[in-house]
């Protein structure tokens, strides 16, 4: 047991002493290569002259690289925003609606459950609100006796939920209606409900009037007996809000109809108007409120995808599935147009920074060229051809990795201030054009400083072959005639 013990701390000491040699090792390591960097600073900066027209050009090699990202970003939000600008805010919004019968707690809620997951799967991340209501079909409308004369003329009505309805209406008179039905289970319906002002005008209904409701199919109930509760008036006729009754609650009846609309609590309808009519469907609706600053040149692919993946898996899961939006049209026309406007100026970029390349390597051959005598003199004194071609690498690594830096800044800024000129200050307003810079803009930036890098150390491995009395013989007879 003790031979064992002292074997274990034999090995462990071991281990210690070669973590102990191997760390030692790295930071000896790091000091050469700190003290290397430090020497070829200083002899760089003595050809400051020449060196900062290569540094110059490596910088603009990355700048134009990492500028290509940035542009099109900025040409891409730009394009974006000019799409949604087409459009008005309810035709961004997404609207949802389906069909379901009978009405009743259990299926709304399975329909819910479905729909609430799709939303909150696919767009909820881009949604500053959403709405929801409910809606019977279209019923005939008249006074109480008069049931059998209902449909004979143009009067018509719908049951709606709206469970917001409160905090967007200003009750003129009476209340809000009762969740309860106002007659025993054995009689026919009866019920409260609440009415615009424009519908109590047209029909010159106030609180307490009477009216019966009847639907246009074969029902064991042969009508619904309604009292006004009250008279409400919006506080905001075009807030969003009311988009749901524009495009679903009234979409039925039309401006050829008289129209009254019953507002009812969520449980007197589900609870008390869909058990009494067992063959009534119900029109589910939300209105999906979007915020459209949150959808960007870089998010918008996915925004499209999430909009067509909600409309598929919805649409094959329930009834009479209806989807709009102007959201998904915008950025297909929006896609369409970028692809046809960006290929010839990134062929044009490209091309600009090839040229800027060809010039980082005439300007390296000319540094390297009017250094060959520091060359001849380090291999005068024993210097390898590594050993001076490590002196080239560092001085190129510290260029490129400034360039690689500073690149994408300078990219952004000088990108920017193009909002202020003829060009763009249409469509900027005079402003500064909105531009960020995203890790494709840097990566860009990291070929170009590649390249440069490249084309950098391409003529000083040339150099580092060179011997002395090679120098010397090219030094006293150039080796081409002018």
């Amino acid at each position: 047991m003790g031979a064992k013990g002292s074997s274990h701390n034999t090995v462990d000491r071991a281990l210690e002493r070669l973590s102990s040699i191997g760390v030692q090792q790295v930071l000896a390591a790091v000091n050469r290569l700190i003290s290397a960097w430090q020497q070829v600073t200083k002899r760089s900066l003595a050809h400051w002259r020449l060196l900062s027209s290569v540094v110059l050009g490596v910088l603009l090699a990355a700048a134009i690289m990492s500028g290509t990202v940035i542009y099109f970003d900025g040409l891409r939000e730009l394009a974006l925003k000019q799409a949604f600008a087409k459009h008005t805010t309810t035709e961004l919004d997404i609207l949802v609606q389906t069909e379901r019968g009978p009405t009743t707690a259990d299926e709304y809620n399975k329909v819910s459950v479905v729909t609430e997951g799709q939303i909150d799967r696919h767009v909820a991340w881009m949604l500053r609100d959403r709405i929801r209501t409910g809606k019977s079909p279209t019923f005939f409308v008249t006074t109480p006796g008069n049931e059998a004369l209902a449909g004979d003329d143009n009067a018509r009505s719908y049951f709606a939920f709206l469970p917001r309805l409160g905090d967007q209406i200003t009750i003129l008179t009476g209340g809000f209606p009762s969740e309860q039905r106002l007659n025993g289970p054995g009689e026919p319906l009866e019920l409260e409900a609440l009415i615009p002002q424009e519908a109590a005008i047209l029909f010159d209904l106030s609180v307490g009037d009477r009216l019966a409701a009847v639907p246009p199919w074969n029902a064991a109930l042969p009508y619904v007996t309604v009292v006004v509760s009250g008279v409400f008036q919006r506080k905001n006729p075009g807030d969003e809000f009311w988009y749901l009754e524009e495009s679903v609650l009234e979409s039925a009846t039309g401006p050829s109809f008289r129209t009254v609309p019953l507002h009812i609590p969520e449980k007197s309808f589900m609870e008390l108007l869909g058990p009494s009519l067992p063959k009534m469907d119900t029109t589910y609706a939300w209105l999906l409120a979007v915020d459209i600053g949150r959808v960007n040149a870089r998010n918008a692919d996915l925004t499209l995808a999430n909009i067509v993946a909600m409309h598929g898996t919805l649409a094959s899961t329930l009834t009479s599935y209806r989807q709009d939006t102007a959201v998904d049209n915008a950025l297909r026309e929006y896609d369409r147009r970028l692809f046809f406007s960006k290929l010839p100026m990134f062929v044009v970029l490209i091309l600009i920074a090839v040229v800027i390349l060809y010039y980082v390597v005439t300007l390296s051959s000319l540094v390297v060229e009017d250094r060959r005598s520091e060359v001849a003199l380090l291999r005068s004194r024993g210097a390898t051809s590594t050993q001076i071609l490590t002196v080239f690498v560092l001085e190129g690594l510290t260029i490129a990795g400034l360039a690689v830096v500073a690149g994408p800044l300078l990219a952004a800024t000088t990108i920017s201030v193009l909002g202020f000129t003829p060009a763009f200050s249409d469509l900027t307003g005079g402003s500064r054009l909105a531009v960020s810079i995203s890790s494709g803009a840097y990566l860009m930036s990291a070929l170009g400083g590649a390249l440069s890098f490249v084309a950098l150390i391409v003529p000083a491995v040339q150099a580092s072959r060179i011997g002395v009395t090679q120098h010397r013989q090219q030094s006293a007879r150039p080796s081409s005639q002018p």
